[in-house]
């Protein structure tokens, strides 16, 4: 159920595990209006655990102060999120990186030369050349 799942990522989100149901609450409405990024990342990782039940695992204890995440709780969700797509970050392939450092020479070479004309057609002149010379 990713409720649960979610639940799972508020309690362990405070520093105690602990939070009140009101303050529970709060956290999942926040979080429930925050967008699809969420909504989909939740999703993914409740699609690994179809039957979890954090209260008859024992991943969080409920009393009258509030619910708080297990240490048991703790080493579950970290063991769900340890290898998901949410948290691989992708590999720059050798092409981007050249293409990167192209850009940078490009980006310089056509501002400098953006800004002189720019700066010759507000003066009214238009813009001189320099004649080509070949090497010697």
């Amino acid at each position: 159920m990713s409720i649960q799942v979610a639940i799972l990522k508020i309690l362990a989100s405070h520093v105690t595990g602990r939070a009140t149901l009101d303050s529970l609450k709060h956290d999942l409405a926040i979080l429930s209006s925050s967008g699809d990024d969420w909504h989909a990342r939740i999703k993914r990782l409740a699609s690994r655990v179809p039957e979890l039940d954090i209260f008859s695992s024992f991943y969080v204890l409920r009393d009258v102060e509030g619910w708080q995440i297990t240490s048991a709780g703790r080493e579950f969700l970290q063991a769900l999120e340890a290898v998901t797509q949410d948290n691989l970050s992708p590999a720059p392939t050798d092409d981007s990186a050249i293409r990167a450092e192209g850009e940078l020479i490009v980006v310089g070479h056509r501002f400098r030369n953006r800004m002189r004309t720019q700066r010759d057609s507000e003066q009214g002149a238009s813009p001189r050349r320099r004649p080509f010379r070949e090497p010697h």
